[in-house]
């Protein structure tokens, strides 16, 4: 394909749209002009290679570019919600919303995953080997959507499903990696990296207490020392959000009692 050019679409050998992507089309409340695009987002690879041959945009293609158009779109999102924002946390909030963790709940909420089509290699694979799958096969989606629809009806998609996520407190509790969030948070507040206290407990299960340069403590318990971890750098950057966030109102209060005449 040259720059600039459209990428393919159907060939002659296309059959018409089967009932399964009309049915995903009315679910998803989005009509494709043209239905190529929505099977080609809706067929993995590992389909395409036992499958008959047929003419079909490539999946892994349409991933890219519906990536960067997923991240395009956030990232405005975020910039419009969040003027105060600096740009550490608008790029937390970007990173945490275009996580696997979050694209794999979006591809099952919207219902994308019912329609997938796999190979017999990932059929009988459980759910929780599937997230990047899952993740992958909605930025194509995204991308296949933006081809048929354009950029406005893309981003008010996104927008759409985006949305019960577009909240800083529901976001850091879906945050991938709260312990680098955590060491964040510490090196930028107290100058400090946290400190991590583990407990072996009976029943091969562990217990974490983590610590900052602040007296807030958060203790929580795992199946594993990174499990345990994990979920107590979570529950203490809540605790420390929480905190901050109060600092700061208590602040500007006072700044506000000052100018007062």
């Amino acid at each position: 394909m040259t720059f600039g050019s459209k990428p393919s679409m159907l060939s002659r050998d296309m059959p018409k749209p089967s009932p399964v992507i009309l049915k995903v089309a009315r679910k998803l409340k989005t009509r494709f002009r043209k239905a190529a695009w929505l099977e080609a987002a809706l067929c993995h690879p590992s389909y395409r290679n036992e499958g008959p041959s047929v003419e079909l945009e490539d999946f892994d293609r349409l991933e890219f570019f519906g990536d960067s158009v997923v991240n395009y779109v956030i990232c405005l999102k975020l910039f419009q919600m969040f003027p105060e924002a600096d740009e550490g946390e608008l790029s937390k909030m970007r990173s945490i919303l275009v996580s696997r963790k979050v694209l794999f709940r979006l591809a099952k909420k919207t219902g994308l995953v019912e329609f997938l089509r796999f190979g017999r290699s990932l059929t009988g694979q459980p759910e929780r080997e599937k997230i990047k799958v899952y993740a992958d096969a909605f930025e194509a989606f995204i991308g296949a959507l933006f081809f048929d629809q354009g950029l406005k009806r893309t981003a008010d998609f996104i927008s759409k499903v985006f949305l019960p996520y577009l909240n800083p407190q529901k976001l850091y509790r879906l945050d991938p990696n709260p312990k680098s969030t955590l060491q964040e948070l510490a090196l930028r507040q107290w100058k400090c990296l946290p400190v991590y206290q583990l407990e072996t407990l009976k029943g091969g299960k562990f217990k974490t207490t983590a610590a900052t340069g602040s007296r807030l403590k958060a203790s929580a318990f795992g199946r594993s020392r990174q499990e345990s971890e994990e979920k107590a750098a979570g529950l203490l950057v809540r605790k420390i959000r929480q905190f901050l966030l109060r600092a700061s109102k208590r602040a500007s209060s006072r700044k506000k009692l000052r100018k007062a005449p």
